[in-house]
């Protein structure tokens, strides 16, 4: 089972630029879901710059909680970059 949940505050950078995340949730077996597989989509208003932060277990986040985990990927340049992944555009054609 998986699941995708779009986050619903509004998120801005430095310069005030607006993005969106999504979370995606796999459940492949009984473990517990903080040891599922866990993803963090995100892109910019424009639709321009799409990512990705993927987890084997939700738990082994060294970033912190979400609060900090966006704010790094919104303000430092440098990660987001080393998080861009093409592929992941298709996750908000519908969104």
């Amino acid at each position: 089972m998986e699941t995708w949940s779009p986050h619903t505050k509004k998120f801005h950078d430095l310069e005030g630029g607006r993005w969106y995340f999504m979370f995606h949730h796999r459940y492949l077996d009984a473990r517990a879901p903080d040891e599922q597989p866990y993803a963090l989509h995100f892109r910019n208003d424009d639709r321009t710059i799409f990512g990705v932060l993927r987890f084997e277990r939700a738990n082994e986040n060294p970033h912190g909680d979400f609060t900090a985990v966006t704010r790094k990927i919104l303000d430092d340049p440098e990660f987001r970059a080393s998080l861009i992944d093409e592929a992941s555009r298709k996750v908000w054609k519908n969104r």
